[in-house]
């Protein structure tokens, strides 16, 4: 009786076992199978890259953005690197930030966030736009932005203000602005980057000096501009807010 039942016992340990064997081949054709189709699939035109939308765009032509992305029509969906594609738009000096998907196994939307201009920086016969990031954006100007007037040429498009000290002195101070302050200055004097002066739409100049000490250059403005109302001030000197001084017409 033991004989018989040790022998059961081996027979039915050795069926489990060929089943086993069998369900793992089973798995192993299925997954083999379902490789080569997503093979199959890969390199067939079903998953070929047909149309490409841009959204987003003003400045910026869509080819433009088509170009910076390099993703050729025709490639498969499956193998797009969509992240180093966002990577490569974002380089465009007119973009700010990029977002790219999979509409469907055909179709793939860029949309764009494009980056706007806040100062115009002129110097040297050159005028380049220049966005609220100190990114120099664009070649050329638009009416009703301040302006940064430089001694020397802006940095080329694609640049910073950083490439400038007078101009990233300029940038420190407009950013420091804010509400009506901002407003008034029509232009920012960057004669250097220790030498600031800015003009106001009344005609009133501001020496402002360096871009430090920022938030007490602008109480001091604010306080004395509200003190002087509409009485006509031809010079305000705040580059030490701590004693500003006032000079009258």
């Amino acid at each position: 009786m033991i004989d018989e039942r040790i022998a059961e016992r081996r027979a039915t340990v050795r069926e489990e076992r060929r089943r086993a064997r069998l369900r793992r081949t089973r798995w192993a054709v299925v997954l083999l199978v379902l490789l080569g189709l997503l093979v199959v699939l890969e390199r067939s035109p079903l998953v070929g890259l047909d149309r490409i939308e841009v959204a987003g765009t003003d400045r910026l032509e869509p080819d433009e953005v088509r170009a910076a992305a390099e993703l050729p029509l025709g490639t498969s969906t499956l193998r797009l690197r969509l992240g180093d594609a966002t990577q490569r738009v974002e380089t465009l000096p007119l973009v700010r930030r990029a977002r790219i998907q999979r509409l469907d196994p055909l179709r793939v939307r860029i949309e764009v966030l494009e980056r706007e201009p806040s100062l115009v920086a002129v110097g040297r016969g050159r005028q380049r736009l220049v966005d609220q990031d100190g990114v120099v954006i664009a070649d050329g100007t638009v009416a009703g932005l301040p302006v940064v007037a430089l001694r020397d040429a802006p940095p080329d498009v694609g640049g910073d203000v950083s490439d400038v000290p007078a101009l990233a002195n300029a940038h420190r101070a407009w950013s420091g602005l804010s509400g009506d302050l901002r407003v008034a200055v029509e232009r920012y004097d960057a004669r250097g980057p220790d030498d600031l002066r800015l003009e106001l739409s009344s005609g009133t100049e501001v020496r402002f000096g360096r871009a430090e000490r920022v938030d007490e250059k602008v109480r001091a403005l604010g306080a004395i501009l509200g003190d002087v109302g509409d009485t006509p001030v031809r010079l305000i000197d705040v580059r030490a807010p701590s004693a500003p001084v006032v000079v009258g017409d």
